[in-house]
């Protein structure tokens, strides 16, 4: 495969994002021999002789570069209008992602203007990744760099070819219907869904949210010691049902006010039961809508923010959001998930976790005594370390300093790159699959250990 790479960083050949394409370079060019990377600076803003041609030749377009002031750099926005009023032909239907290495909460906001410039310009846009620029220095960050090139770089290979996805092993998808009404769209679109996953080799589940009885949460907090609601309903054994073997889950409902509707927000509500630690699984999901009637255009490009929201809450992986338009591109969106699926892909660290993590354990600080199973948590994954100043930082007066400062910070990528053998080892996903979510957050709030096989049975009201 083809692969332009078209590096938009201010900082050149400087840049740290150009390090993580040298892995990837490393990896797939060198070591598999299945890519050709042409990577071509682009920090001008100008459509040069050589993008021209790096592009038109190009099977997949990367799109390198930082983020300034939560957005993509001013030249790089340049060069994205340029592209779009004077090369359209050029580049539309072509596979297209951005890679930065921020790994910051500004960075959704500039992706997602990236995703908008695509979608609207005829370009065939791939999930984009932001790291955090140390994270390739580790394991675990090369490891979610490489398997989001796979997924990156087999998305580019299926709008190619057209052809059906086959999952590489036998999964679970749940198809959440969370529209109050029943309606047409949704249904056939859910309908398409079903059959498209089973023809990649899954087995798929429909649960419909309004068929269940659940009742809307108080705030008594009667459940913050010990993970149990007041509440004797339908919730528990539709959230186990929603959860426990689930690889992924597709989400079908009405867009009402940048959201999905009142139904799905009373099932999520009662998640408060669960603790401020989110649920630990890896699932990769994707919503899909339609506007009602009270809803504009710009409630999608809000809905993208509340999705990431909820799902900084927890170890998933947002595939997307897709407007109904037709069972043509619900079919797309079903396919992508499925190449994500074989793909390994981790939950991204970036975006807005960091930020509600962050959040959520300031506040199960306070209460630790009431929830003590939140503040474990919080304390494992180390929110409450305190990270000590780095001895590398120095004063700059000048533009020589701040470049011999930028050569220093590149050593650890460079030496890291230059010894590094083999390909990253790819962890097993899904560790708790088949153990139930519940059973396992009572179990954190009581500081007990529970039994895999006690817990493999859901507890149904």
């Amino acid at each position: 495969m083809k692969i332009c790479v078209l590096n938009c960083s201010p900082k050149n050949e400087l840049s740290i994002t150009l390090q993580a394409v040298a892995f990837l370079q490393k990896w797939f060019q060198e070591k598999l021999k299945e890519d050709e990377f042409d990577i071509v600076p682009a920090f001008s803003g100008t459509v040069t002789e050589k993008i021209e041609k790096a592009i038109k030749k190009a099977d997949l377009i990367i799109m390198s570069g930082a983020v300034f002031h939560f957005d993509v750099h001013s030249s790089m926005g340049k060069l994205l209008d340029v592209l779009s009023d004077d090369h359209h032909d050029m580049i539309k239907d072509k596979p297209v992602t951005f890679l930065s290495t921020s790994g910051m909460v500004g960075d959704t906001l500039a992706h997602n203007r990236f995703e908008i410039w695509a979608k609207r310009n005829g370009l065939r846009y791939i999930n984009s990744l932001s790291l955090e620029s140390s994270e390739i220095l580790s394991p675990i960050g090369r490891e979610e760099l490489f398997c989001w090139f796979k997924y990156t770089r087999s998305t580019a290979g299926y709008y190619k070819s057209g052809v059906l996805p086959q999952a590489k092993k036998r999964g679970r998808v749940v198809l959440l219907d969370t529209s109050e009404n029943e309606i047409d769209r949704i249904a056939s679109a859910i309908k398409a869904a079903k059959q498209r996953f089973e023809a990649s080799g899954f087995d798929t589940e429909v649960i419909t949210l309004r068929d269940k009885v659940i009742h809307n949460c108080t705030g008594c907090q009667s459940c913050f010691s010990n993970r149990i609601c007041i509440y004797k309903d339908d919730w528990e054994k539709t959230f186990e049902n929603l959860y426990l073997d689930t690889d992924m889950i597709a989400y079908f409902g009405e867009l009402h006010y940048s959201t999905l509707g009142n139904c799905y927000k009373t099932f999520l509500e009662r998640h408060a039961s669960l603790g401020r630690s989110g649920i630990e699984d890896e699932v990769i999901k994707s919503y899909f809508f339609i506007l009602d009637e009270k809803a504009d255009r710009e409630d999608i490009t809000e809905f993208k923010i509340h999705c990431e929201a909820f799902d900084g809450l927890n170890c998933s992986y947002l595939s997307d959001i897709c407007e109904i338009e037709s069972n043509d591109k619900v079919r797309e969106m079903c396919d992508k998930m499925t190449i994500a699926y074989n793909s390994d892909i981790m939950p991204q660290n970036g975006f807005l976790k960091d930020g509600i993590r962050n959040g959520f354990s300031k506040i199960a600080a306070s209460v630790k005594e009431r929830c003590p199973g939140d503040y474990r948590y919080f304390r494992e994954i180390g929110c409450y370390d305190t990270i000590e100043p780095s001895p590398h930082v120095r004063w700059l007066d000048n533009a020589e300093d701040a470049k011999k400062d930028r050569e220093a910070r590149l050593m650890p990528y460079k030496m890291t790159l230059l010894h590094l053998e083999g390909l990253p080892v790819i962890t097993e996903r899904r560790k708790n699959k088949s153990i139930s979510v519940i059973e396992r957050q009572k179990a954190a709030a009581r500081g007990a250990e529970t039994s895999d096989a006690s817990m493999k049975r859901p507890h149904t009201c």
